[in-house]
């Protein structure tokens, strides 16, 4: 079974790999890349553990069943111990399980982020990802503390490790019935829309116009920000030359340059 397992993750992560370079950008970070491996990879593992976890549970219920009954001693009892899929189910799970609640957000920030370094750009990221590990940490708390209560007892085996396994399983339920609900009402909706050509010429047309008027928006704020650069860089060299003396006040009180045609700029 061991030997069955091996084959099964190594042709599971082979897939991942293919499909990952196969629909990858050229220019994706190697990083990136071997993160989406990864993820996709002990995805995959997991659901493929899972049949097989549950047939050896299965298995275990109906021997115990049946010692039992018969009063005897049976050699096949159900343990961690006899169950080759424990260790790479318990590996597969918390790793996903962070991947999902902590690399894969911060990532996802720290990519998104508009800082210049990498350092930042982390920083970044953590700070962004932090509501949402934060929120995390209060449900988990509170799952756990309710559970205590009713429970009486605060082992850690018994407690925290359901509360974690609860909400892991939680937010991936979720998770997927809105991706099935979001494929089952937009895919059939795209095939019924794209089947006629003249429509979608004709929402081409439509978005290409809000498109062309974003862009002329987007240029003209860009040339006013250049200005403003512009003028303050002058007002900086000017500073840097004379002092105050080719500054003056206008009525707002704003600082600009002696002899400026454009507007007053803060400094």
């Amino acid at each position: 079974m061991e030997t069955l397992l091996l084959a099964l993750g190594t042709l599971l992560f082979a897939a991942s790999t293919w499909f990952v370079l196969a629909y990858a950008k050229r220019k994706t970070p190697c990083f990136i890349i071997l993160l989406s491996i990864a993820s996709i990879g002990l995805g995959s593992a997991a659901v493929a553990l899972l049949p097989i976890d549950l047939s050896y549970a299965s298995r275990a219920k109906a021997a115990n069943v049946t010692s039992h009954e018969d009063e005897t001693d049976d050699d096949y009892i159900y343990s961690y111990s006899n169950n080759p899929t424990y260790i790479p189910w318990k590996v597969t799970y918390w790793t996903t399980f962070f991947l999902a609640w902590i690399i894969l957000p911060i990532t996802r920030q720290s990519l998104t982020s508009g800082q210049f370094t990498r350092y930042q750009r982390i920083k970044d990221g953590v700070s962004r990802s932090i509501k949402g590990i934060v929120l995390m940490m209060i449900a988990g708390v509170v799952t756990v503390i309710v559970s205590a209560v009713k429970l009486r007892t605060w082992h850690i085996v018994t407690i925290v490790m359901p509360a974690l396994m609860a909400l892991g399983n939680t937010y991936g339920l979720v998770l997927v019935a809105l991706l099935l609900g979001n494929g089952l009402v937009n895919i059939p909706k795209r095939f019924w829309r794209e089947a006629c050509p003249s429509s979608v010429l004709r929402r081409s047309r439509i978005i290409a116009s809000h498109i062309e008027e974003s862009l002329f928006e987007s240029v003209m704020q860009l040339e006013d920000i250049e200005d403003k650069i512009e003028e303050v860089c002058a007002m900086a060299v000017q500073l840097d030359e004379g002092g105050d003396e080719g500054l003056m006040r206008n009525e707002d009180g704003e600082l600009t340059l002696r002899g400026q045609s454009k507007r007053a700029t803060r400094c």
